[in-house]
């Protein structure tokens, strides 16, 4: 409401940079503890680092994004200040880690997990928010069902994740030889993993380039699958 209504009355709005853009990272904002009138600017600081151009090669913009400047000095001003969110939890929780050592996140790990939780939901939630604006545009049937009958919303959201994977494609490091479906693979290969595509599998989703409110989805792989699955999807 916050979002929708100033717009109202202006004849039209960019669905992506006034609704998409805003709600995850206010959202997130508030999880972490990170003022508001500095979520923009680090949206797309974030949002910088994860861009890939054309005839480039894609990797992570590390020179160009120092977590431990954007983040040091809410995390300075959280340990002075505790309340009640994400960076005061992880300032202060502790943990054994895996030399059987119990004791609290370096300075180093905390911007990590602050940047990762900053950025990967703000960036894929965008999306699909931006998706499900198109679909349900291009669907309008369906759209008014969901009006109609609002028990469609999880349903329907489902469907937009597994019809338009906000993530469609995850690559890995290969840390040992193995074989698939007779195919050897060699420790230190690549695999692009199409999780986009996997979503569409007719085996798994019969008529799957069908975009339907009304699928029984066992299960997508938008949110990864198994140990990896996202920590973030309960909240996406």
């Amino acid at each position: 409401a916050r979002t929708l209504d100033p717009l109202v009355g202006g004849g039209h709005f960019d669905f992506i940079a006034d609704l998409g853009a805003q709600m995850p990272m206010r959202t997130i904002g508030y999880l972490l503890g990170i003022p508001e009138q500095d979520q923009e600017a680090i949206r797309d600081r974030l949002d910088e680092g994860l861009a890939l151009e054309e005839g480039q090669e894609g990797s992570f913009d590390a020179e160009g994004f120092d977590g431990s400047e954007m983040f040091g000095e809410y995390i300075d001003w959280r340990a002075q200040h505790p309340s009640d969110d994400l960076m005061t939890e992880m300032l202060n929780a502790e943990f054994e880690d895996e030399d059987g050592v119990t004791r609290r996140f370096t300075r180093e790990e905390l911007t990590t997990f602050i940047n990762l939780l900053a950025g990967a939901g703000n960036e894929t939630t965008t999306r699909l928010i931006g998706w499900t604006g198109k679909l349900l545009a291009e669907h309008p049937d369906q759209r008014r069902q969901i009006v109609e009958d609002r028990a469609l919303v999880a349903p329907a959201i489902e469907e937009v994740l597994r019809y338009e994977a906000p993530s469609p494609a995850q690559a890995r490091w290969v840390s040992r030889d193995v074989e698939h479906h007779g195919q050897k693979i060699e420790q230190g290969s690549v695999m692009m993993l199409l999780n986009g595509s996997a979503n569409r599998d007719d085996r798994q989703f019969p008529d799957g380039d069908t975009f339907d409110i009304h699928r029984e989805i066992g299960h997508h792989l938008s949110f990864g699958y198994g140990i990896h699955f996202c920590l973030g999807a309960a909240l996406a």
